[in-house]
């Protein structure tokens, strides 16, 4: 075991809420993929990779938590590096699932094919800006990098969960809101756990929250907007 401070090791909320958000991600998932898959239903290559990708970006995620967790910071370094090139990877291929299944819904007539291609874009690009200064913060500042990556996973928790929300009882706007809001509980919940090691809220917590919150509320007003609805097939090539 690497012998580090405990100020390196961080708390066990990381640890905890990255297998708990891996478990809810894979219980999101057996209606639409691992069901149909069982039973000889079939996906597109890219579908695959799409999964294969994300799924991978989340364990590895529960793993670097639990690596230092345990104090084993070299080799939660060291697989840093495979952290970036799987991220690499996941840019193309969900904005190419994402420009595929808009073609798709448009191809079935699907009155609004765009919309979900608006949340789609935002989870990408959030992804990439807390993921890309997470990777800038992680020599120098350790609790904004922590705090970064968890942003990150949570960008792609909240797509994930959709599955299982999507099909509860909710009316517009609330059922579209759902998914993303209940990733952003959790960015309450590290508001609530930073004011104990830190004796108040992080920045980046503090930041986050006021971005991510009022976005994520209006992302489904925006979605069926006739000027997202003008604009997307454009930006998207169509």
């Amino acid at each position: 075991m690497d012998q580090h401070p405990p100020a390196l090791r961080g708390s066990r909320f990381f640890a905890v809420t990255a297998i708990a958000i891996a478990l809810l991600v894979v219980a999101s998932f057996p209606v639409t993929y691992f069901m149909p898959l069982a039973t000889g239903a079939h996906f597109t290559l890219l579908r695959h990779l799409h999964g294969l990708a994300f799924f991978g970006w989340i364990g590895l995620y529960v793993a670097q938590t639990l690596l230092v967790r345990a104090g084993r910071i070299r080799q939660h370094r060291g697989w840093g590096q495979t952290g970036i090139w799987l991220a690499g990877a996941m840019l193309p291929l969900g904005l190419w699932q994402a420009v595929t299944s808009a073609g798709e819904r448009q191809t079935k007539g699907v009155a609004l094919p765009f919309e979900f291609t608006l949340y789609n874009l935002v989870d990408i690009c959030v992804f990439t800006v807390a993921f890309g200064w997470g990777i800038v913060a992680a020599t120098q500042r350790i609790e904004w990098h922590r705090r970064l990556m968890f942003i990150a996973v949570l960008n792609l928790f909240g797509p994930a969960f959709s599955r299982v929300l999507l099909h509860l009882p909710l009316p517009y706007p609330w059922l579209d809101m759902t998914p993303n809001l209940a990733a952003d509980a959790l960015l309450v919940a590290l508001a609530v756990h930073d004011r104990r090691p830190l004796g108040r809220v992080h920045a980046v917590t503090v930041g986050a929250m006021a971005l991510l919150i009022p976005l994520h509320a209006v992302e489904p007003l925006i979605a069926r907007s006739a000027a997202w609805t003008s604009i997307a097939p454009r930006l998207f090539g169509f």
